[in-house]
């Protein structure tokens, strides 16, 4: 199903709502080394390489849908993001006018959170110089993000309430939501080799695993045996994986567990890892979360969500408001006047 202009203006309204707002700049470069930019916001510039960094993200998270873009909605797109970062900008301002600083122990946290995603620190470095962008420059955009977060739930968060009625409206038309999968309780014995084994080591690796799943089927205890013979890294809590959802596992090993009954071993199962045998302990299938143990999260939902719409149409106040150069070429900025 192609998306429509709606759908995009939606899932565009999504991903750059002002409550997510933190992100790791993709292709942002020093401003002080770019000319280059899309518009100007109370002498404040907005550069092009940032912006066509976030609507490269955008657009990402739109082609999922596994559909092309048409020239339409991807101008779309272009519009609505230069208008966020306008209205970011401005609640940025306005979070300096109100003496807001930005939260250096977030900042931090921000910082080795990104530099984490890199194996080490070479790696991070290289990515910065991948995307044009200077760990200064990085910072500067996080602690930006930081400062207009804390306006946000100062001016707009801390005042937004949600009645019950609304939260249980939310529930009762969300239930999908809260949908809790099945789940099996699964004990796992395994009996390693390797796929650069001769023949006979590797039938000898087979030969234990069938041997145990024998002894198995004769009423031996799993948790002991598991705790005697597997090399499996749950050999010391008797083979228990715990609960376990579609997809946690292997797919080879996925279709075997979830066709398993309750109390149900299956066959020895090969995989490159080596030879593996499971006891189904307990099944629960699926059910949709009760209403008491969700209504915390409903409301912090909705309070968040009431938050960034409130935010949203201050920001469009200001922007009608603020001394705003736009400097998209005129096929891409259709929808955005200049404001003087």
């Amino acid at each position: 199903m192609q998306l429509s202009s709606v759908a995009t203006f939606k899932m565009v309204a999504l991903v750059i709502g002002f409550m997510s707002m933190v992100l790791p700049a993709q292709g942002e470069v020093n401003k002080s080394e770019s000319a280059d930019r899309v518009a100007i916001v109370n002498g404040t510039p907005i550069d092009r390489v940032e912006f066509e960094g976030n609507v490269l993200a955008i657009q990402k998270n739109l082609l999922e849908f596994g559909k092309p873009l048409t020239c339409k909605q991807v101008t779309t797109i272009r519009t609505e993001v230069l208008e966020s970062m306008v209205r970011v900008e401005l609640l940025y301002q306005e979070s300096r006018k109100s003496g807001i600083k930005p939260d250096a122990k977030v900042v931090e946290q921000e910082m080795k959170a990104l530099k984490q995603q890199s194996p080490n620190e070479t790696e991070y470095k290289n990515e910065l110089k991948r995307r044009n962008i200077s760990e200064e420059m990085l910072r500067s955009r996080i602690e930006k993000n930081s400062s207009v977060q804390q306006y946000i739930e100062r001016q707009f968060t801390a005042k937004t309430t949600v009645t019950g009625d609304e939260m249980l409206s939310y529930y009762g038309g969300h239930l999908d939501v809260f949908k809790q999968p099945l789940q099996v309780r699964v004990s796992h014995i395994l009996i390693q080799s390797d796929p650069q084994w001769d023949a006979a080591h590797k039938q000898e690796a087979r030969r234990k695993a069938e041997q145990i799943l024998n002894e198995l089927k004769k009423g031996h205890d799993f948790a002991a045996l598991a705790r005697e013979r597997s090399d499996g890294p749950t050999r010391t809590s008797g083979g228990d994986l715990g609960y376990i959802r579609m997809g946690q596992l292997e797919k080879q090993l996925d279709s075997v567990v979830f066709g398993l009954k309750s109390g149900e071993i299956s066959e020895v199962i090969d995989t490159d890892h080596g030879f593996h045998v499971f006891k189904v302990v307990d099944i629960k299938p699926e059910t949709i979360l009760a209403y008491d143990s969700v209504k915390d999260k409903i409301r912090q939902y909705l309070v968040q969500e009431k938050a960034k719409q409130a935010a949203d149409l201050y920001a469009k106040s200001l922007r009608e408001k603020a001394v705003v150069d736009v400097l998209l070429p005129e096929e891409s900025n259709s929808n955005t006047a200049k404001r003087p």
